[in-house]
């Protein structure tokens, strides 16, 4: 193995870990409050280790082939944590929690500097680029009646955009467009099964965090093919 690949495998191990510990204190139901009215136990640890490996995987083959700069996989390895926590959350009490989304939004926007400078190619004008388009159709759904996003949604939103536009445009509009196309089939098959009605709130974070890495792993390969097509 290249040092590039036994870097890759130490990354997915590390946060594969962090993943599952993660997983161990979300089963705790810590972040539940009275207003979630949440039934049953909070979910099984098993699935958020592999999880967060995966996204790591993703993201470490993703941004080194976009960029060969090691300093812009930070960014995107928090990500990889952050979306087994919000995946985890959402799909429990239906709610992206303000404490976790901002401040870790933040730190996401934050470690894009470091790669921005590393870089030097102008990414970080894809990234505010990003962060007005991506946070703007949000705040618009959130603002509209029976847009189907929430707040947490729209916090999110911008933050996700910045890191897409970041790797480039293909990347924001896989990621942008995929996030819906996730949230519409889940919603179809969830209302085809009967396991919701048609004024249920449905988790939405899920499916734009999905999205989003459909858009970091394959972006490119999928505007290619559309287009072509």
């Amino acid at each position: 193995m290249t040092p590039t690949w036994w870097a890759l495998a130490g990354c997915a191990v590390a946060l594969g870990a962090v993943g599952h510990l993660t997983g161990r204190e979300l089963a705790t139901g810590g972040y539940r409050i009275v207003e979630d009215e949440a039934v049953g136990p909070p979910g099984r640890v098993w699935w958020t280790g592999p999880l967060t490996a995966a996204l790591t995987v993703v993201a470490v083959l993703a941004v080194l082939a976009r960029t060969g700069e090691w300093a812009a996989v930070p960014a995107f390895l928090l990500l990889a944590w952050l979306t087994t926590g919000l995946v985890w959350i959402d799909l429990d009490v239906h709610r992206l929690p303000v404490g976790l989304v901002v401040p870790t939004g933040a730190a996401l926007l934050v470690l894009l500097v470091p790669a921005s400078l590393a870089t030097a190619d102008g990414r970080w004008l894809g990234a505010l680029v990003g962060a007005l388009v991506m946070g703007g159709v949000y705040l618009l759904l959130g603002i509209v009646p029976g847009g189907g996003v929430g707040g947490g949604d729209v916090r999110l939103a911008p933050v996700l955009g910045a890191l897409l536009g970041w790797l480039g445009a293909d990347v924001l509009v896989v990621g942008l467009a995929s996030g819906f196309l996730v949230g519409g089939v889940a919603a179809a098959a969830l209302l085809a099964l009967r396991r919701v009605g048609l004024r249920s709130h449905i988790a939405y974070g899920p499916a734009m965090c999905l999205g989003a890495w459909v858009g970091v792993g394959a972006g490119d390969r999928i505007l290619t093919a559309l287009l072509a097509g």
